[in-house]
This record gives structure tokens, C-alpha cells and sequence, in this order.
């Protein structure tokens, strides 16, 4: 028995696109109580209002009653933005703060959503890197990531797509091959394991200043925004000049 079984032998995974009242309730209270409100109330919720979202989620039941708000309580949740070309942003799974070591719920959630991805067609999912950031750049590589042509930047680094197709992913991870309560129990070997423990260790620490709204030192966007959509047509040339100043009369 690992130390987490109590949580992972009540927890139900599963993936939604239309939330629930309950369920956002429950996801708005995860973000409260593990540090980060503003990432439900700035980002979560006006996002769930459209259609691009995809949760996976890691939740435990009430009791009694077993309906209502309150019923349902988050333990973990990743979180996929479709965007142009049907393309997947992602941002690493979020784990409640008791389930920071918890690589059985990180894993199981990670494998219901790249596979829900996969059985939809998405062609590729993706992770923002700070360029230069090697550290993730390989922990990235080793699961069959590479670098797309997709950059964005903010005021502080810039930022690199490492793509892959879902399918990839699954494999390169093993999780493919493995069952969920496989997974939840850790009944893996110690490659399967190193893997699953690298990958979301090295994800979590580069979301983490973001989480702590700290965006200058993030290594890791979160795929919270379709970034394609939002650039102009064509892009912006190099050295376009800007508007012609006013000349005084």
C-alpha cells in the first residue's frame, strides 16, 4: 500500500467540456485553498463559458448528502485548451497540495486526458517552454516532445511549443499500456515509474511561479489561450515601422 491509496482507492476520474454548477463549485474551492483563487476567477471561469475547454478531473464524493454544492471535492485536474487546427494547449496537472508526491493521481489524470484528446482526433498537444529552459526542454524530449513553429513571449522570456500527437505521448509514458488502477496503485516498474515521476515533477516546477502570479520567473505557460488565434494575419514582420507621428501645424 502506498501512502496516498486512501485518496486513490475513492477517487473517480473522468473527463468533461460542460462542467457542472457542482463541479465548478469544487474547482473554484481546489484553486482557493491550494493558493492560487485568481486562476479560477480571472481565467478558469470566463474560459468555461465557451467551448474550448477539456478537464480531467481527479474528485472525491460526498457521503452524504451526496448531491449539492459541497458533494464533490478536487483532488488533481488537468486542463487542455483546444485551439486553431484542433491543436491542444496543455498545462500540467494541478494537484491539491496533499497530493503533491501523489504521482498515482497525477498519472491517472494525465492518462484520461491524452486519451480523451487522442479518441477525439486532436493531432497534437502542447506545452510553452521558456527558451533555453533545458531542463524541461529534455524531460520533454525524452516523451517524444519536439519544438513546433508555435513562440509566444511576455515582457520577460520568450516562449517555445513542444508538440507532440497524444498517441505519442501515451506511449512514451507507458500509460498506453497500463491500467488506471494500475496506475492509482503504483503497480509500475521503476523505469515506468522514474518517467511518470520526472515528467510531472519537472511540469509542476515550471508552472509553479506562475501559480504564485510571479509570471517573470514561469519556465512553463499554461495552455489556458489559443495563442495561433490570437496573432495578427501573417504575423508582425521584423522592424515594421509603426504609425507616421503627427506633424504640428
Amino acid at each position: 500500500m502506498t501512502y496516498h491509496a486512501p485518496v486513490n482507492e475513492s477517487v473517480r476520474i473522468g473527463v468533461t467540456r460542460e462542467p457542472s454548477a457542482v463541479t465548478r463549485a469544487a474547482l473554484a474551492r481546489f484553486c482557493r485553498l491550494n493558493g492560487y483563487p485568481h486562476l479560477y476567477a480571472e481565467v478558469l471561469d470566463p474560459l468555461l463559458a465557451g467551448q474550448g475547454l477539456v478537464l480531467a478531473l481527479a474528485t472525491r464524493e460526498r457521503p452524504w448528502p451526496p448531491q449539492g454544492i459541497g458533494s464533490q471535492t478536487v483532488e488533481a485536474v488537468g486542463i487542455a485548451m483546444i485551439g486553431t487546427e484542433d491543436r491542444a494547449h496543455l498545462t500540467p496537472v494541478l494537484t491539491d497540495v496533499g497530493n503533491a508526491t501523489n504521482i498515482g493521481v497525477a498519472g491517472a489524470v494525465s492518462k484520461e486526458l491524452l486519451e480523451y484528446l487522442r479518441d477525439q482526433g486532436v493531432p497534437s498537444v502542447g506545452y510553452l517552454v521558456r527558451q533555453g529552459d533545458r531542463a524541461l526542454e529534455r524531460v520533454l524530449e525524452q516523451v517524444g516532445f519536439a519544438e513546433s513553429d508555435l513562440q509566444s513571449a511576455t515582457d520577460y522570456a520568450e516562449y517555445l511549443e513542444y508538440a507532440a500527437t497524444p498517441g505519442t505521448v501515451l506511449e512514451a509514458l507507458g500509460l498506453d499500456r497500463l491500467r488506471l488502477g494500475d496506475i492509482l496503485s503504483l503497480n509500475l516498474d521503476g523505469r515506468e515509474l522514474d518517467r511518470l515521476s520526472a515528467y510531472h515533477f519537472a511540469l509542476s516546477a515550471g508552472l509553479a511561479p506562475y501559480l504564485c502570479d510571479s509570471l517573470r520567473h514561469s519556465a512553463l505557460l499554461p495552455g489556458l489561450i489559443d495563442l495561433v488565434a490570437t496573432l495578427p494575419p501573417g504575423g508582425v514582420p521584423p522592424g515594421t515601422p509603426g504609425p507616421p507621428a503627427e506633424q504640428p501645424e
